[in-house]
């Protein structure tokens, strides 16, 4: 019992431990900096391209990829697939850069494997966008955290309900985070038309340690 009650105990604490750092991980703000790389998928496209892009992500987990990284799917057709990379700094995207020249190996890997998607979407859009706090409310980022996500595409930032963010030809977008259709539904609301729905994809989805901590029933999958 002696033996025992200590391991108990340390249980506990790692249990409490762990709740406290969830909950401090899911409080933190929206990256500096977002890159969005859109995806349209072809017609009956969904399966094969499902397909590699979970060899992509199992790839990318066992050689040490140097970033999480998120897909996002529409939740209505045409399926749109974007995925997101965020950013501290634009040292940070220097860092990640030197991460994959220096695995020349994941890089050939990777390149062999998006060849095969080549007929399943049309072309991809990349951009970085920049945070906009000004025009941001004052709400946690979770994108990664919750099943869902709410995006507005806006001719140019403006207030809004969510975290804002610039694209270098202008215009703005609004990613709000949701975990069931309910909040789906008010925040939909809250950014009125032209607000578009989103679900993680996890099997796609190269995952931050914190997106698991704090959702683990949504990537422990």
């Amino acid at each position: 019992m002696l033996l025992v009650y200590p391991v108990i105990v340390a249980r506990w604490v790692l249990s409490g431990f762990s709740a406290l750092l969830a909950m401090t991980l899911s409080a933190q703000s929206p990256p500096a900096l977002l890159q969005i790389v859109q995806e349209r998928l072809n017609r009956d496209a969904e399966q094969a391209y499902g397909k590699i892009e979970e060899e992509l992500a199992h790839l990318c987990a066992r050689m040490s990829c140097p970033n999480p990284y998120l897909a996002l799917a529409s939740v209505t057709l045409p399926r749109e697939v974007w995925w997101l990379n965020t950013y501290a700094s634009r040292g940070d995207v220097d860092r990640v850069a030197q991460g994959y020249a220096r695995n020349t190996a994941l890089i050939t890997a990777m390149r062999e494997l998006a060849q095969r998607k080549n007929n399943l979407t049309g072309k991809p859009v990349d951009m970085m966008t920049i945070f906009r706090r000004d025009l941001s409310d004052a709400s946690p980022w979770q994108i990664g955290e919750m099943r869902f996500v709410v995006i507005l595409e806006m001719h140019a930032p403006a207030k809004a309900s969510g975290a804002v963010f610039e694209v270098p030809d202008g215009r703005g977008f609004v990613f709000a985070a949701a975990s069931n259709n309910t909040e789906v539904r008010r925040l939909v609301s809250a950014l009125g038309p032209g607000s578009r729905v989103f679900e993680v994809r996890p099997p796609w989805s190269l995952p931050d340690a914190k997106w698991v901590l704090r959702n683990p029933e949504l990537w422990n999958h």
